[in-house]
């Protein structure tokens, strides 16, 4: 039967009739809407934070407040409702100064201002609602300088335990130009985020974060997904999502050499193991084939041919904005597909990946083709 993914009694009613044991929840919108507290309410084991502990993700200003009380490493920052006083506070940040909407909005929501005249019209966009409620209050930061990596850790409220690495690519062009985006590639795992720092992350950051949680009455059940930039003094907090995420997601389950369900089920039912994950000794790489447009005004309803043929090279074709037809299958998003590769290193999963991108016939898309450029470049 179909569900409005927006309708969370059907969802729970549906879940209910079908003796469901274990719900995922995927998208970051229902979480912040309260879909995991409904199940739970109903006896079903759900993989996914509370409501409450999905304001990590929900709202960038009460993330920046627990990292205050917590003592975790992140960018200065102040909040604003007020597009006057926000301007007004420009000056104290300097340039590149970082904009951005307190609420979701679907990784857009993020400016990175290089002049004041830019971080003027950034602020009248988001309050001015661009972004609808995500932007009625906004946080400016402090520009950190450094490498951005993404880190993940499961969490059932009590254990925390590491679940890997990845580098996302944000901006919509070669060479990281353009807009931000929800991403247009990934790879795993990133070398950049050393054992060492890996460990000062679980120690300064996360392992903190899940503690304040706890401690404020909200434990956070499910994956913490931190955004993170390594600087010259070490790793800060960009921001939390609280799921596995996309694109990261596409390489992680390519690398996970153990079943992922009792995981799952061990997070859900709070009896989750102080212990390592099993990883593949292979990278993953994948590659977003967006629609033209995006991310601002993508076209969809065009016709993608050759997914078969790409996934005879061995990749994993992974459907975002698509649907079936007729004619075949077409675009109805802005990130259409996700084109995955695994193998020994980094650059032999690129060159695999885009020899599978290079099967797909898709004329009203495109995508990155240097996703992954900083690892290859290192050797």
């Amino acid at each position: 039967m179909p569900l409005a993914l927006d309708d969370q009694t059907a969802i729970v009613d549906f879940a209910r009739q079908a003796e469901i044991g274990l719900v995922v929840i995927g998208p970051e919108q229902p979480l912040v809407e309260g879909l995991a507290d409904m199940l739970r309410a109903a006896g079903i084991a759900v993989f996914g934070p509370s409501a409450a502990a999905a304001r990590l993700e929900g709202s960038k200003g009460f993330t920046k407040a627990l990292c205050d009380r917590a003592g975790v490493p992140t960018a200065a920052y102040e909040s604003f409702t007020d597009a006057a006083q926000a301007k007004r506070a420009l000056p104290r940040f300097g340039l590149p100064v970082v904009i951005k909407a307190d609420g979701l909005a679907a990784g857009k929501g993020v400016v990175i201002a290089t002049t004041a005249i830019e971080a003027e019209r950034a602020i009248d966009d988001m309050i001015g609602g661009r972004f609808g409620a995500a932007g009625a209050s906004l946080v400016i930061e402090q520009f950190l300088e450094g490498e951005e990596v993404s880190f993940f850790a499961l969490s059932d409220g009590k254990t925390v335990i590491p679940f890997g690495s990845a580098q996302d690519h944000k901006r919509v062009g070669e060479g990281d130009s353009g807009p931000n985006t929800g991403g247009m590639g990934a790879y795993s795992p990133a070398r950049v985020l050393t054992p060492d720092l890996e460990a000062r992350v679980m120690a300064e950051i996360v392992r903190p974060s899940v503690a304040a949680m706890a401690k404020a009455g909200t434990p956070f059940a499910g994956v913490l997904f931190a955004g993170l930039m390594l600087t010259e003094t070490g790793p800060q907090l960009i921001e939390y999502n609280v799921r596995f995420g996309d694109p990261e997601c596409q390489v992680l389950m390519l690398r996970l050499g153990e079943d992922l369900l009792p995981l799952l089920h061990a997070v859900a039912t709070g009896t989750l193991t102080d212990r390592a994950i099993a990883w593949t000794a292979d990278a993953a790489l994948t590659v977003v084939m967006a629609a033209d447009g995006y991310p601002d005004a993508p076209r969809t309803g065009g016709a993608i041919m050759g997914i078969d043929a790409a996934e005879a090279t061995g990749a994993h074709v992974f459907h975002a904005g698509t649907r079936n037809a007729p004619a075949g299958v077409l675009s109805s998003g802005g990130r259409v597909l996700a084109v995955t590769a695994s193998a020994p290193d980094v650059a032999q999963a690129q060159a695999a990946a885009y020899r599978a991108v290079d099967a797909i016939d898709f004329p009203t898309g495109f995508c990155r083709r240097d996703i992954g450029w900083r690892e290859v470049a290192r050797g």
